[in-house]
């Protein structure tokens, strides 16, 4: 995780959530309080970061999640979802899409057009398989967003963006665009409350924490 300062008044929770679900289960977490890339945007720090853990860890999976994330299910473990899949998928990814009456409705037409893909990946939650070829991805992702893509790394979803358009059709066998296991929370609180089931999700990536002010 990454969690500045300034987002404290709702990341302390967030934080505190994933921290007490990985000492149940046995896993590291680290949440990182700054950035770790000077001269891009903050969200490259990510990238970064998940690059670094992928060369000196000796996990088989690192995950990186946005700060807006909890665990629902704190029963569940990552290795149960991490383990429905053979050694050809590299990466799990949650998808860009609001789930109506459980089905995926894309959060915007910019990610299908971009993407190629109805369900679009959203970086929210990012799961890598250690091996060269996660962390080759992750370097040429950070390459492709200072030089041949620089043009939309800097404009929102900037990680995504550049994901999106110079990654994810080339790598798209040894990708999972997960579903309802991540769900996009906190969007349209009226249409949520009528048209959304998140009882059996695993974790919830809920808008509604960064839309809180703090006091």
């Amino acid at each position: 995780m990454l969690a500045t300062p300034n987002i404290d008044y709702y990341a302390n929770k967030t934080r505190e959530n994933w921290s007490k679900y990985c000492i149940r289960h046995g896993y590291n977490f680290t949440c990182y309080r700054k950035h770790v890339i000077e001269d891009m945007h903050i969200v490259w720090s990510k990238v970064a970061i998940l690059e670094k853990h992928l060369r000196n860890t000796k996990s088989h999976w690192v995950i990186m999640v946005d700060a807006d994330t909890t665990v629902q299910q704190q029963e569940q473990t990552l290795d149960a979802l991490t383990q429905r899949y053979d050694k050809d998928v590299q990466m799990l990814i949650s998808e860009d899409c609001s789930r109506r009456f459980g089905l995926p409705i894309p959060l915007s037409l910019n990610g299908v057009i971009k993407s190629g893909q109805y369900r679009p990946p959203n970086v929210g939650f990012l799961a890598m398989r250690k091996t060269p070829f996660s962390i080759a991805l992750m370097q040429e992702w950070l390459a492709l967003a200072r030089g041949t893509l620089a043009d939309i790394a800097d404009v929102f979803p900037r990680q995504q963006n550049v994901f999106w358009v110079g990654l994810l059709r080339k790598y798209r066998p040894h990708i999972v665009i997960l579903g309802s296991e991540v769900m996009r929370v906190g969007m349209n609180d009226m249409l949520d409350t009528w048209t959304m089931q998140t009882d059996k999700a695993f974790i919830l990536h809920d808008k509604r924490l960064t839309n809180q002010e703090s006091s």
